[in-house]
């Protein structure tokens, strides 16, 4: 039943003689071959001394093609795997070192020194092998290597181990560069792998040997669209890249502008640079300290005065503020401040990189919660520096307040509104209201 057949599936996963855990803890197990139980079974296979090179490896291939008709569980997979491995192996070693003689039935059979001709048993005849005889053994075991390298590579394709299918494609490859098979599932990996540009290279060469190969076209079709997708996103980041350098130097070298990570939850939002006018255009927000209240301006130019926003903020005939019940806040009695040292500024690089990775073409992303916290600690500074400055004029602009020596952006311009000569004015000042 299925329960069996799950607890077999996992049985052979964790059997140590055979399967080791995928190299970046995510990818398919994959055979052993340094084991000891492997080798003794190549060890085995090998001192079979009824059966040729070619008929082992052939008998290998017959017995994991046997396990992949069960491919629907992974035991069978594995399986599989473990017999076109010996199959290799053995064929390897015969590659490595061809038989020097060949017996007239058949029989392989090393002369390795140990024994002369002259204690060959009567009715065996050993003679040296010609080079043409070598050829054509190394021939025929070369095909059936081609035949267990691709069989393994569908093997690895079904366990989902996409490397390993490339790898073993790709060896067949080398000794048979007709097999279409071998490029589709080379290829497909590839596709798996979200690698495009290599899957059309192989869809590429496969169809120079069979131009009509249906698998073949429709698999480059899907890796063309991805593949300029992918290119066409890759350019715009690298431009958005390009992009954020000029900003950034125009930012910090240009305007002296110092800008660091923010500290409240509006998070980072990027200026608009208007690059005919040469200027920058900020989302600023106004605090209201006193009822934890907030006003954002979305376009704040950096040459605007805080008189033409204040003049809109608090226009005599718009409707009252909701939360200003005793009616203090209006257009003569408030006072704008701004806080000095909030946070450690970015270098130019660093601000060139948090530019590049919140900016996506148009849209400006805001900073996660934690990615918030995390830029807190390295740029945070010490509350005793901290100040709050009564902007000097509301004929200053945001350009004045900005070059201020002390001042530093915290992820986009921030002014605090209180009414002048309060209660809350000064507790305010003097540190009672933090944020």
């Amino acid at each position: 039943d299925a329960a069996a057949a799950a607890a077999a599936d996992e049985s052979w996963r964790n059997h140590p003689a055979f399967w080791e855990k995928g190299e970046d803890g995510n990818a398919e197990d994959w055979f052993d071959e340094n084991s000891d139980a492997f080798q003794a079974l190549k060890a085995l296979l090998q001192d079979d001394g009824d059966l040729t090179t070619k008929e082992k490896a052939e008998m290998q291939k017959q017995k994991g093609n046997g396990q992949l008709k069960y491919k629907m569980q992974k035991m069978y997979i594995r399986k599989a795997v473990e017999e076109y491995t010996l199959g290799i192996a053995v064929c390897a070693d015969a590659l490595n070192g061809v038989n020097n003689v060949v017996d007239v039935n058949g029989d392989d059979d090393v002369n390795d020194g140990s024994k002369s001709n002259d204690n060959v048993n009567d009715g065996e005849r050993k003679e040296e092998k010609t080079e043409e005889e070598k050829e054509e053994e190394r021939k025929e075991i070369r095909t059936v290597l081609s035949q267990l390298y691709n069989n393994r590579a569908f093997a690895a394709l079904n366990l989902g181990n996409n490397k390993r299918c490339i790898e073993d494609a790709e060896k067949c490859l080398e000794i048979d560069a007709t097999n279409i098979k071998a490029y589709f599932r080379a290829a497909t990996a590839c596709k798996n792998l979200f690698e495009y540009e290599r899957c059309l290279k192989f869809c590429k060469r496969g169809l120079e040997v069979e131009k009509d190969a249906p698998e073949l076209k429709s698999l480059k079709k899907i890796a063309k669209k991805r593949f300029e997708v992918e290119k066409a996103e890759n350019e715009k980041r690298l431009e958005i890249n390009r992009g954020s350098e000029v900003l950034a130097k125009t930012l910090t070298q240009t305007k002296k502008i110092k800008w660091g990570p923010p500290r409240l939850h509006t998070g980072q939002k990027l200026p608009e640079y208007d690059e005919q006018a040469n200027e920058f255009a900020f989302f600023t927000l106004i605090v209201y300290p006193e009822f934890d209240q907030t006003d954002v301006i979305q376009q704040f130019r950096e040459n605007d005065s805080f008189k033409a926003h204040l003049d809109v903020l608090f226009d005599p005939n718009g409707p009252p503020l909701p939360w200003d019940e005793k009616n203090e806040y209006d257009r003569s009695s408030v006072r704008l401040y701004y806080e000095t040292n909030a946070v450690k500024p970015y270098e130019e690089e660093a601000l060139a990189l948090k530019i590049a990775e919140y900016a996506g073409g148009d849209v400006k992303e805001t900073m996660m919660q934690s990615e918030l916290e995390l830029n807190l600690e390295a740029y945070r500074t010490d509350p005793r520096d901290r100040k709050f400055v009564a902007l000097k004029s509301e004929n200053w602009t945001l350009a004045d307040v900005m070059k201020e020596k002390e001042y530093v952006v915290s992820g986009h311009p921030t002014l605090f509104c209180v009414v002048k000569g309060s209660a809350f004015e000064e507790k305010f000042l003097n540190g009672q209201w933090t944020y």
